[in-house]
C-alpha cells in the first residue's frame, strides 16, 4: 500500500483547511495513513514530518514496520506527547479528528495547548479511503474470492433440519480456519425470521420448502466484504417469487445507474422507486448501498439523502429488499467497484435461486 502517497494527499487537505497540522485518532485511519496493525497509537501530520505516537507495548513492532515517519514513544500519556511536539514544531492551528475524539478529551486537548486553535473535522481520512487504489481493489477482490467460496460452502450444508446458528457459526470458523475473521455477525434467517434485515440467527431449525436469507463477509490482509443472498430449500412459494423478482430487477436498476458522477441519491431512487411502484415501498427502509474497505460500513454512504457523487474507484454494495413481517424477506447483495463508465460487479457469480 502506498503510505506515502495517502500522507501526501492528507497534507493538501490539511493545508486547504487553513491549518498546519492534523491529529489523526481513529484506529483504522491510522492503519490507512502507516501500515500499522497495533492499537492505542495516534499520528500528528505537520507539513515537514509525521509523528507516530505509541505507547510501550507498541513501540517496537512500531520501529520494525514503519518506515517514513517519526516514532515517538508516549512514555506517560500521549497528550502530553502531543503538547511537546505541538510546542517543539511551533504548531498554532491543528485539526482533530471530532468523529472519534470524545468531547472530554478535545476539551483538555484545548486546555492543555493554549494559543492553538482546534479544528473539529469530519470525513478527512474517510473521504480519502473512500477511493480505493489499484493494491486496495485487489485486496478486496481477495477478501471476495474466500467470502463466496464460503457462503458455497454453507449452501452445501443447507438442508431442512439444520439450525440458523449452526450455519452462522460454521460460517464463523470457516472464515477463520482460511486466515480471516468475520467482518460482522454472519445472518442466517430462515421464513418469518428474514423479514428483519439484522436477524439474530438463532436455534430455529429450517423447514422444508423454506427461504434463507444469507448475509456474510470476511476482514482478509485488511478488508472486507460484504454479500447477502435469499435461497430457496425446496418448492417455491408464489409470494416468495414475486418478491424475489421485484428485488432482483430492482438492484439490476440501481446497478444500472452506477458511474463515475452519478448522483448516490438517483443510484438508491432507481432501486427505491421501482420498489415503490411495485407496491412494496413501504417495506424497504434501509439505504441501497454503502462503502466497503478496511470496514464493512463506510463512504460512500448511498442513500435516498446522500447528496454527494460516485467517483471512479469506489467499491460500494448495492442491496435492495423487501422486508414483508410475518412473512419474511429478500435481500440481494453485491458489491460492485465504480468506473468511468459504469461499474464492475465484483461478486458476480450468482447463486441459484432454487437449491
Amino acid at each position: 500500500m502506498d503510505h506515502k502517497r495517502r500522507l501526501a494527499l492528507l497534507k493538501k487537505k490539511v493545508k486547504a483547511a487553513g491549518l498546519d497540522s492534523f491529529l489523526v485518532t481513529d484506529e483504522i485511519n491510522v492503519s490507512y495513513l502507516s501500515g500499522f496493525a497495533g492499537s492505542d497509537s495516534m499520528m500528528l501530520v505537520t507539513p515537514g514530518r509525521t509523528f507516530f505516537i505509541t505507547d510501550s507495548r507498541y513501540i517496537q513492532e512500531a520501529e520494525e514496520s514503519l518506515r517514513g515517519v517519526a516514532l515517538e514513544l508516549a512514555a506517560g500519556s500521549a497528550y502530553s506527547k502531543i503538547r511537546d511536539l505541538v510546542k517543539a514544531e511551533r504548531l498554532k492551528r491543528m485539526g482533530f479528528e471530532s468523529m472519534d475524539l470524545s468531547h472530554a478529551v478535545a476539551l483538555k486537548l484545548k486546555e492543555m495547548l493554549p494559543g492553538v486553535r482546534l479544528a473539529p473535522l469530519k470525513d478527512t481520512v474517510e473521504g480519502l479511503r473512500a477511493v480505493k487504489d489499484a493494491e486496495e481493489v485487489r485486496a478486496i477482490k481477495r477478501s471476495i474470492r474466500l467470502t463466496k467460496s464460503v457462503l458455497y460452502g454453507t449452501l452445501r450444508r443447507l438442508r431442512p433440519g439444520v439450525t440458523e446458528e449452526s450455519l452462522a457459526r460454521a460460517i464463523e470458523i470457516s472464515f477463520i480456519e482460511q486466515g480471516a475473521r468475520p467482518a460482522f455477525d454472519p445472518i442466517v434467517a430462515a421464513g418469518a425470521n428474514s423479514s428483519k434485515p439484522h436477524a439474530s440467527s438463532g436455534p430455529s431449525r429450517i423447514r422444508k420448502d423454506s427461504f434463507v436469507m444469507i448475509d456474510i463477509g470476511c476482514r482478509l490482509g485488511g478488508y472486507c466484504s460484504d454479500m447477502t443472498r435469499t435461497v430457496i430449500t425446496g418448492a417455491m412459494k408464489e409470494r416468495f417469487a414475486k418478491i424475489y423478482t421485484v428485488v432482483r430487477a430492482a438492484q439490476q436498476r440501481a446497478i444500472d445507474k452506477v458511474r463515475d458522477g452519478a448522483r448516490m441519491s438517483e443510484v438508491d431512487f432507481a432501486a427505491r422507486g421501482y420498489i415503490h411502484s411495485m407496491g412494496f415501498g413501504r417495506h424497504f427502509g434501509h439505504s441501497v448501498g454503502h462503502g466497503v474497505g478496511m470496514e464493512i460500513h463506510e463512504q460512500p454512504a448511498v442513500s435516498r439523502t446522500s447528496g454527494g457523487f460516485l467517483k471512479k474507484g469506489m467499491v460500494m454494495t448495492v442491496e435492495p429488499a423487501i422486508y414483508l413481517p410475518g412473512f419474511g424477506g429478500v435481500r440481494i447483495e453485491d458489491m460492485v467497484l465504480v468506473t468511468d463508465k459504469g461499474c464492475e460487479i465484483l461478486t458476480e457469480e450468482q447463486c441459484t435461486l432454487k437449491r
